[in-house]
């Protein structure tokens, strides 16, 4: 940051600064309970289409690496994505067109391979409509990455603690509410993440 783009506050140009603020703390905050929200729809969606039971077993050790995903993978990726990745790319392309790029590969660095065609299409959908709305996120924030870490952090945490004993997802549940890859799936590329996505996007 010091040397390509002669910035000396490295933290507050990649939008961490003062992150335990009132201010970022409450963008924190918003981005963890819009992501609760999503999570929540879904939920709602399986229990009401019989394809999950609820199981109620959640270890201490869970919950904890739950929190650290949240924090750890929220700030890492939202650091090097909307962060660093975005920056440099605005000095190539502008800063609307870096929007699209780090959108296009965040979703790259995610995908998995081996899922056939039309799975792959859906997931790299959902992970590029996610990168888009965390860009958007952090340019309604004002350049603060809090609330992208908030939701980011919150969608990868909130599903690991679910998976690690609060539900049973059921094998005959429709890869187009849970996503392409069966029980390990990524809820990213279902028609409800896309739809949801595509509606934040839009408003």
């Amino acid at each position: 940051v010091r040397l390509r783009w002669s910035k000396k506050k490295v933290w507050s140009v990649l939008g961490i600064y003062s992150f335990w603020g009132f201010n970022s703390f409450g963008k924190f905050i918003r981005g963890f309970l819009l992501a609760l929200g999503l999570i929540f729809i879904l939920l709602i969606i399986l229990f009401v289409g019989s394809w999950v039971s609820w199981e109620g077993n959640l270890s201490l050790g869970s919950f904890i690496n739950a929190i650290f995903l949240c924090l750890g993978v929220g700030l890492a990726e939202e650091l090097i994505f909307r962060g660093w990745l975005w920056g440099e790319l605005s000095l190539f392309l502008g800063p609307r067109l870096a929007i699209i790029s780090q959108a296009v590969i965040f979703s790259l660095a995610h995908v998995h391979f081996g899922i056939g065609f039309v799975n792959l299409i859906a997931l790299l959908l959902g992970l590029f409509l996610l990168g888009l709305v965390l860009a958007l996120r952090r340019f309604l924030d004002e350049g603060l990455l809090a609330g992208c870490i908030g939701f980011h952090g919150g969608l990868v945490g909130i599903w690991f603690c679910l998976n690690s004993g609060l539900i049973n997802i059921h094998t005959n549940t429709p890869l187009w509410v849970l996503g392409p890859r069966g029980m390990g799936s990524n809820p990213l590329g279902g028609v409800i993440a896309i739809f949801a996505l595509g509606l934040i996007i839009w408003f």
